[in-house]
């Protein structure tokens, strides 16, 4: 490991880059070993089946990904209730994306909880804590931001970051 996660109840946790399923594997290994409750959203059919209980005893939030629509004031009002620590993959996807979404960003901004960088380095075999963002009204720039953040960290698959 790289970095101090830092001491907060509540924060965005930005995971990237995610290219495949051991990303979320050594998370959870992580999040165990730093003794961290961790909540992230999942595409609903994950929650299916006989594995659902599982996912959201591990801190899983499913998503209709097709009609994600009030799902950032959703997201916020939960910050407003309790403390969370909210762990995202911003390409919404382990395929290649040229947009990251930017959802994550959104939730921060309206729960008023700062993004923490958290990344994935396969090639040094490390995960790191970057910094901490406080996320303003430019998106865009903000995002633009955390991309060139993650530009030098190497994916378990590149040819997919």
């Amino acid at each position: 490991m790289e970095g101090e996660f830092p001491n907060l109840d509540k924060m965005v946790a930005c995971v990237a880059p995610h290219t495949s399923n051991w990303d979320f594997v050594i998370g959870l290994a992580t999040a165990f070993a730093l003794r961290l409750r961790v909540s992230f959203l999942g595409k609903h059919s994950l929650f299916k089946g006989p594995l659902g209980w599982w996912m959201r005893k591990i801190g899983g939030i499913p998503v209709e990904r097709s009609a994600p629509q009030g799902l950032v004031q959703q997201v916020a009002d939960v910050f407003a209730r309790q403390d969370m620590v909210l762990g995202v993959a911003p390409e919404g996807t382990r395929k290649k994306v040229e947009n990251w979404k930017s959802g994550f960003l959104h939730i921060a901004k309206a729960a008023n909880v700062p993004v923490l960088l958290i990344y994935l380095d396969y090639k040094k075999k490390v995960i790191g804590f970057g910094p901490l963002l406080e996320i303003g009204d430019d998106i865009a720039v903000e995002m633009a931001k955390i991309r060139e953040f993650y530009a030098g960290v190497t994916a378990k698959y590149p040819e997919l970051a």
